[in-house]
């Protein structure tokens, strides 16, 4: 299902229509520490596999202009590619998953052409060429949209360093974005991420979530850059000290 957001609406698209609205949160609380876990300690939990991701449940946000999805042979396997030309769009899912049983998230991702001069942190230039989102609480519908803060973890240009914590332009205390990779180094190569979601979160939003994750998407932006971007998703998976019941997560 792919859903068209009008023109004027960009600033604020991709959080409305995808469910991933948020709000200023409360004043910072530093004394909480997240768990530490030991290797080979979690069990993984898919949250997406590239045959999957073009099916229901997922739905493709066009957030501005038309951008493509498309799988395309990995090897033995497929992935999705997700390729923008001053535009942007994202996939997205509901999911249920409870970050304290599930303190650490996993993904393979690949940057094929990123935007020129992005930079998160401003408003006239705020692309990114691969990013996974989550969303922690029930964020309501459109015409209802309740407000969670939301964590993104991004590709960046060599603007945004590797392990910078960005508050959005456009929604400041709502919308925060850590660097996990920066820069075309690694251009047109597959890398695979392990973060400790936990500690993440905490970085970001100075406290540990009160909610669960309940709303995962993968995104790829060029609007404001006017040219192109090319990304590709193979999976992700949380990482669980016990899974959760198959009818609970998704």
């Amino acid at each position: 299902m792919t859903e068209r957001l009008p023109p004027r609406s960009r600033p604020a698209a991709l959080l409305l229509m995808a469910l991933l609205t948020g709000c200023a949160l409360t004043p910072t609380d530093r004394t909480q520490t997240p768990p530490e876990m030991a290797p080979g300690e979690l069990i993984a939990l898919p949250l997406f596999t590239a045959e999957d991701a073009l099916e229901t449940p997922w739905r493709k946000v066009v957030v501005w202009s038309d951008s493509e999805f498309t799988l395309v042979p990995d090897g033995e396997a497929v992935a999705i590619r997700a390729e923008t030309d001053g535009a942007s769009a994202a996939l997205v899912r509901e999911v249920d998953i409870d970050a304290q049983s599930c303190p650490e998230v996993a993904w393979s991702w690949r940057v094929d052409e990123m935007p020129r001069e992005a930079d998160l942190a401003s408003r006239q230039r705020e692309d990114v060429a691969a990013s996974i989102l989550l969303a922690f609480g029930d964020p309501g519908s459109l015409t209802n949209p309740d407000q969670v803060p939301t964590l993104r973890y991004a590709w960046a240009t060599e603007t945004n360093p590797v392990e910078q914590i960005i508050d959005s332009p456009y929604f400041p205390g709502i919308l925060r974005t850590l660097v996990v990779r920066s820069g075309r180094e690694d251009l047109g190569v597959w890398v695979e991420e392990r973060r400790n979601l936990l500690a993440d979160y905490q970085r970001a939003f100075g406290e540990l979530p009160e909610n669960p994750i309940e709303v995962f998407a993968v995104f790829t932006d060029s609007d404001h850059d006017n040219g192109p971007s090319v990304a590709q998703y193979r999976w992700a998976e949380a990482l669980c000290t016990e899974l959760p019941e198959p009818e609970s997560i998704f």
